[in-house]
C-alpha cells in the first residue's frame, strides 16, 4: 500500500510539471518562522476597512475584539473584555476590560481606546472618522449602537437603540485599535496597523508579502511561532510547487484536482473543516429579464449542483438549498426547492418569452471571479459549467472573468446580469449571512453586498425581528420564514456550502481551521524532530 501511494505521488508530481523532491533536498528556513502562500495580496491592513479574505486573515492576528471565538467553534468567550453584563431591557451593555493589556506601540488598552475605535467608524464628527465607503460594512452592522461611553479606565458601556442579538458576534470581529497609532499614521494606518494581538505588524511589500512578528508584550500565552510571512503566489500550480519544495509551509487556494496529491504526499498534509459559507449565482433583479420570476425559477431548475460539488469541489462541499450552512443557528430547508429539471426550465422560459419577458436571442453577461476563494476554490470551472447548463435550456451567456478586485467592483456597480460569488459569515451569527446578503439596506449600488439587489419588505421585517435577543428557537422560526420566502422569490441559486481546505507541510502541528475560514495561527507549531 505504501509503495502504491508513493507511485501515485510521483505520477501526480509529473503532472504538475515538477519532480517529487526527496526530503534531503527541501529548502530549509528558520524553523521559528512560518511562510504562507496566499492566492492574492491583501488590500489593506486596517481591519475596519477591509473585507477580502486575505486581509481579514492577517488582520485578525494583529487586532483583537472585546470578545473572541473559542478555538474551532463560533462560541463566544472573553477577549479584551473579561466580563460583561446586559441590562434587563437589552439596551445597555457594560464590559470590564482585561487589565495590563498594551498595544503593539506600548500604549495601554483602556476604555478611551475602545471608545475611540468605535467612534472613528460610527461618529462622522470624530477627527479620525473613516469617511466614504471606508468602514461602510461595519457602519451597517453596528448601526444600532447609539453611543459608546467610558465609565472608568476599565469599564465601557455600549448603548443600543433596540435589543440586538448579533452584537457579541460582531464585537468578536470588530478591531480595537491604538488611538496613538491612528493619530500618527492617519489614512496610512492601512499600511501600519497597531492592535493588541499575539502578532504585531512588521512589514508589507505590496504584491509580494506581509510579515508579522510575535509580540513580546502580549497579554496571553505566547504563540509558538516567532514570525509569519504571508507571501503572494497568484498561480495555484506554483503554490503547490512551493509547498512541495518546502519554500512555503502552508498554502491556501489549492485546486480541488490537486488535493489528492497533497493527501498522498508523505511530506504534506491536507487540513479541512466545514465553514459557515455559501457560494451562489445571483440574478440582478434590476436587469430584465431577471425581474421576471419565471426566468429566475427556470434557471434555478437548469442547474444540477451534484456535478459541481463532485468536480469543482472534489466532494468537499454539500449542495445548497439556502444561504445558511447545516448545523448553523437558523439552518432550514426551504419549503420551495428547485430540483434539476431542464424540461421544466425550458417550459418556464417559453412562457416568459411568450409574454414578452424573455428574449432567447439576447446574450446575458455572467460575471465570475478568477481568484480562488474558500467558498469557490475553482471559480472558472463553476462559471463554465453554469454557462453550459444555461445554454442547454436556451439562455445565451457571455462570461466576464476577472480577478477578485475587478469582479467585486463590477458587481457592486450593478454591471452584471448574473454573478457568481459567495460569502463566509464573519461573526458566526446567521444575521451576518442573511441580513448582509438579502436585506434591502445592503442593495445600494456602489457598496452593495446584496448583489441580487433583492428587496422584499416582508423579508426585511423578518430579518430585523430576528435580530432581537430572543431565545434561539424563536430566531430559528423567524429565519425559517425568511428562507422560505427567499426561496419562493428565487433571487439567486444557492450552489454549495464548502469545506475550507488548507495544505501544509507535514511537520506542522496544531493546524486548525476555524468555521470562519482561517487557520488559527496562534496555535501552529512545528513538531519536535524525532
Amino acid at each position: 500500500m505504501q509503495r502504491a501511494a508513493l507511485s501515485c505521488v510521483v505520477v501526480l508530481a509529473t503532472a504538475l510539471g515538477c519532480d517529487a523532491l526527496p526530503r534531503s533536498l527541501h529548502h530549509r528556513r528558520d524553523p521559528r518562522a512560518l511562510v504562507v502562500a496566499q492566492a492574492a495580496d491583501v488590500t489593506g491592513l486596517d481591519l475596519a476597512r477591509v473585507l477580502d479574505n486575505e486581509s481579514v486573515e492577517v488582520g485578525q492576528i494583529v487586532f483583537e475584539g472585546l470578545v473572541r471565538w473559542r478555538p474551532e467553534t463560533i462560541d463566544i468567550e472573553p477577549g479584551l473584555a473579561i466580563a460583561w453584563q446586559v441590562s434587563a431591557d437589552g439596551l445597555h451593555w457594560v464590559f470590564t476590560l482585561r487589565p495590563g493589556v498594551v498595544f503593539h506601540d506600548g500604549t495601554p488598552l483602556d476604555a478611551a481606546a475602545v471608545v475611540f475605535s468605535f467612534e472613528r467608524v460610527l461618529d462622522p464628527h470624530h477627527p479620525s472618522y473613516l469617511a466614504g465607503d471606508d468602514a461602510q460594512y461595519w457602519r451597517g452592522l453596528l448601526k444600532d449602537i447609539v453611543r459608546v461611553t467610558a465609565l472608568g479606565p476599565t469599564l465601557v458601556e455600549i448603548d443600543v437603540a433596540r435589543p440586538y442579538a448579533p452584537l457579541l458576534g460582531e464585537l468578536a470581529a470588530f478591531p480595537i485599535v491604538s488611538p496613538a497609532a491612528v493619530r500618527r499614521w492617519g489614512d496610512d494606518f492601512m499600511r501600519h496597523p497597531v492592535g493588541t494581538g499575539a502578532f504585531a505588524f512588521e512589514a508589507w511589500d505590496p504584491g509580494d508579502e506581509v510579515v508579522v512578528a510575535r509580540f513580546a508584550g502580549y497579554w496571553g500565552p505566547p504563540p509558538p511561532l516567532e514570525r509569519i510571512v504571508f507571501r503572494v503566489v497568484i498561480d495555484a500550480r506554483q503554490r503547490l510547487v512551493d509547498l512541495q519544495s518546502g519554500s512555503v509551509d502552508l498554502a491556501a487556494g489549492i485546486l480541488p484536482d490537486e488535493q489528492a496529491f497533497v493527501e498522498l504526499h508523505p511530506d504534506l498534509a491536507l487540513h479541512h473543516a466545514a465553514s459557515n459559507d455559501i457560494s451562489y449565482l445571483a440574478f440582478n433583479l434590476t436587469h430584465p429579464p431577471f425581474d421576471d420570476i419565471r426566468v429566475r425559477r427556470a434557471i434555478s431548475h437548469a442547474i444540477n449542483k451534484v456535478p459541481i460539488v463532485k468536480l469543482a469541489y472534489q466532494g468537499r462541499a454539500s449542495a445548497a438549498d439556502s444561504a445558511l450552512s447545516p448545523g448553523q443557528l437558523g439552518y432550514h430547508l426551504p419549503a420551495t426547492r428547485y430540483a434539476y429539471d431542464p424540461a421544466r426550465a425550458r417550459q418556464l422560459l417559453a412562457e416568459a418569452a411568450a409574454a414578452g419577458a424573455f428574449d432567447p436571442a439576447r446574450t446575458y453577461r455572467l460575471y465570475a471571479p478568477t481568484t480562488p476563494r474558500a467558498y469557490l476554490p475553482a471559480p472558472e470551472r463553476v462559471a463554465h459549467y453554469l454557462e453550459a447548463a444555461l445554454a442547454q435550456v436556451g439562455v445565451r451567456i457571455e462570461l466576464i472573468l476577472q480577478p477578485l478586485p475587478g469582479h467585486l467592483a463590477a458587481i457592486r456597480r450593478s454591471e452584471h446580469d448574473l454573478a457568481l460569488f459567495g460569502w463566509i459569515g464573519d461573526t458566526g451569527d446567521p444575521d451576518n449571512v442573511l441580513y448582509v446578503l438579502l436585506h434591502s439596506d445592503n442593495a445600494v449600488p456602489g457598496s452593495t453586498h446584496n448583489i441580487a439587489f433583492y428587496k422584499n419588505p416582508e423579508v426585511d421585517r423578518l430579518l430585523v425581528a430576528a435580530q432581537a435577543p430572543i431565545d434561539p428557537a424563536s430566531r430559528d422560526r423567524l429565519y425559517a420564514q425568511v428562507q422560505d420566502r427567499v426561496a419562493e422569490d428565487a433571487p439567486w441559486v444557492p450552489i454549495a456550502h464548502s469545506e475550507v481546505v488548507i495544505a501544509a507541510r507535514a511537520e506542522l502541528d496544531h493546524v486548525v481551521v476555524s468555521p470562519l475560514g482561517h487557520p488559527l495561527y496562534t496555535l501552529i507549531r512545528r513538531k519536535e524532530p524525532r
